[in-house]
């Protein structure tokens, strides 16, 4: 019967309630893991730093660190120690969870500016069409029938010759294109504008994070997400917001050694960004270490210049210590348990939403009838 209950082992309400219970004891777990690779890193990074600084220093020039006073010597370490511990108070749980948030917001506005851009754009091509149009002398549309009283035979015009079928078919369909262009910027205008608007303007509700929607009281408590697809979102932002935070040290300490004389160029954010996505050509180099090929002539070097400099990854972190991979193994694990949590979710949320549209759709909603007089 429709009306009958589904069994619980088939309710999706049931089973969305119960995904929530698995994942939020799951989402206890991560929370641990992440906490104890945060923990193993922020123990593990200065010595990281200083090792893959030695391996720089000794390849690039070794005279020069030499040639520094004790005192320049000792600043440039105070300087380095400083800044790896500025990094390791921001490498935890809450601080990225934080910078998630800051980072998804960034998106949103680039994507907002980029919307804005191409609507700029869509309107001065539309602009300039609708003045070319009005500057273009007007044309006879095509069939029409001039009536005068003059013979044709007295008009200066020559004579034009007779178009064939498939020309005039021709002319017919790029008048046409040329007549669909403003219609068509104009549906792209609107949709870009709309796009706009939604980027531009967030979410009134306070309890809406960039999360999926999940219950308040995962908020308030200060633990991750208990909805499978919003934990499996976090998991994702973690090591994005952790490689920020280890580009922005390497950047901070290149800076340092830039003022100190040991290091004679200097890349920008946005090329160690780059190389993070994987979106540059690397050259060998020690761990943590980055060597780019830049093709720019300089002086003597026609061919180019190699760049040696800092960049801290977690890969390589990995890499050189058994501790942090042993948890990043836990966290993998994790992120699978996690992957098919979402899958599940997804399936019984449908299976929710036809349910709902099937009662709608077998017991419409009558209308109401005016009452009649008398009554």
């Amino acid at each position: 019967m429709p009306g009958r209950d589904h069994p619980p082992c088939h309710d999706p309400s049931e089973q969305l309630a119960r995904l929530r219970r698995v994942c939020r004891q799951r989402s206890v777990s991560v929370y641990r893991d992440q906490a104890l690779y945060l923990q193993i890193l922020r123990d593990e990074l200065l010595s990281a730093t200083r090792q893959a600084l030695y391996r720089l220093i000794s390849d690039v020039d070794p005279l020069r660190f030499r040639e520094l006073s004790e005192t320049a010597r000792q600043g440039f370490h105070a300087a380095v120690d400083s800044l790896v511990q500025r990094c390791s108070v921001l490498l935890t749980v809450e601080q990225l969870r934080l910078l998630v948030d800051q980072m998804r917001q960034e998106n949103r506005r680039r994507q907002a500016r980029a919307s804005r851009g191409m609507l700029e754009q869509l309107a001065k091509q539309s602009e300039a069409g609708e003045e070319a149009a009005d500057t273009a002398p007007r044309q006879e549309a095509s069939g029409s029938i001039e009536l005068s009283l003059a013979s044709p035979l007295d008009s200066d015009q020559p004579f034009r010759p007779i178009t064939g079928p498939q020309e005039q078919e021709r002319s017919e369909t790029a008048d046409a294109d040329s007549s669909a262009d403003p219609a068509d910027l104009d549906v792209l205008r609107s949709l870009f504008q709309l796009a706009g608007e939604a980027l531009d303007h967030p979410s009134p509700d306070p309890t809406v994070s960039t999360y999926p929607v999940h219950p308040r009281e995962d908020r308030d408590s200060g633990l991750l997400p208990s909805q499978p697809d919003a934990l499996g979102l976090w998991m994702e932002g973690f090591d994005q917001a952790m490689d920020r935070r280890l580009r922005n040290l390497s950047h901070a300490v290149n800076v340092q050694l830039l003022r100190s004389g040991l290091a004679s160029t200097l890349l920008p954010v946005t090329l160690l960004e780059a190389v993070l996505r994987g979106q540059m050509e690397t050259q060998p180099a020690a761990s943590n270490l980055l060597r780019l090929h830049l093709p720019i002539a300089v002086g003597e070097m026609e061919q180019g210049m190699d760049v040696l400099c800092l960049l801290l990854r977690t890969s390589e972190l990995e890499f050189d210590s058994h501790r942090l991979r042993r948890v990043r193994r836990r966290l993998r694990e994790h992120q699978q348990e996690v992957h098919t949590m979402v899958r599940q979710q997804r399936h019984w949320e449908r299976r929710c939403l036809d349910r709902e549209a099937l009662s709608h759709w077998q017991s419409p909603s009558e209308p109401k009838l005016p009452p009649e007089n008398g009554d």
